[in-house]
């Protein structure tokens, strides 16, 4: 039986807070445009991206709440590169290590003694042993550097050095083939001619390898720049406004003068 009474308490009002505060980021009912995002940009920054799953991309720069929906081809071509590129730049670096050290050997195969010639090499003349060498070094390194931190400055530095770099080895290949063909002579020294033949032959093969390895890692290079350059869709995440999300619960219905009680 519902009973009213008449009270001189003075009239208490009680409100209930708001167990599920409204986000921070993103006011309710407010709804950000559909836009677009380069991640060239974003990796200028000097943060690069990150990827998740295929088709999706996060990065800090962002507000919470978007989306960046991202074409699996970009970041395919992202993660290939950065797996590579170590690879491919290691191996570049190690090809010029061994191309400084081939060179310096082939150097004591150039002395004469009186009237007995030693290897006759147009490469060693050149220096292509020596600066090929530096050269496939420092396009090792910026591979590296550029896989490690994805700034499209250095991607695009790793592809110029690359390209410079497979121009230098193709012209290596063609003073050592001219090395092997010049070198055979009756005054020369037999032993030094054989030993400086290998080394040139060794050289060959490292610089095919390096024209090879270039051609790779400029064509992965060209994929990320390409690929990075195009935009991103973002597309925010819509919050709808609950009736538990008000800011305060609205106290039980009280009777003027009156407080209501179940007994």
């Amino acid at each position: 039986v519902m009973s009213s009474q008449a009270t001189t308490q003075p009239r208490m009002y009680e409100t209930v807070l708001n167990p599920y505060p409204p986000n921070s980021t993103m006011a309710p009912g407010f709804q950000q445009p559909v836009g677009f995002i380069h991640l060239g940009n974003q990796a200028q920054s000097g943060q690069p991206p990150f990827l998740g799953s295929p088709g999706i991309i996060t990065n800090s720069h962002q507000g919470q709440g978007n989306t960046q929906v991202v074409n699996p081809a970009i970041a395919t071509a992202i993660t290939n590169f950065r797996e590579e590129a170590k690879i491919l730049g290691a191996i570049q670096i190690m090809i010029g290590l061994m191309h400084i050290g081939f060179g310096t050997i082939l150097g004591f195969m150039y002395t004469i003694y009186g009237s007995v010639w030693g290897f006759a090499s147009l490469a060693l003349i050149s220096g292509y042993p020596f600066w090929g060498g530096i050269s496939f070094i420092t396009t090792g390194t910026l591979s590296i550097l550029a896989s490690k931190k994805l700034s499209p400055s250095l991607i695009k530095s790793s592809l110029g050095m690359n390209i410079v770099s497979t121009f230098f080895a193709f012209i290596g290949v063609i003073l050592l083939l001219v090395d092997v063909s010049i070198n055979g002579l009756p005054n020369q020294d037999y032993w030094a001619v054989l030993s400086g033949k290998g080394i040139a032959a060794m050289l060959i093969i490292f610089s095919l390898l390096e024209f090879c390895t270039n051609c790779t890692t400029a064509y992965f290079a060209k994929r990320a720049i390409t690929k990075t350059n195009r935009p991103v869709l973002v597309i925010p995440n819509v919050y709808t406004v609950s009736p538990l999300e008000q800011g305060v619960f609205s106290a039980p219905p009280r009777n003027d003068g009156h407080l209501t009680h179940a007994t």
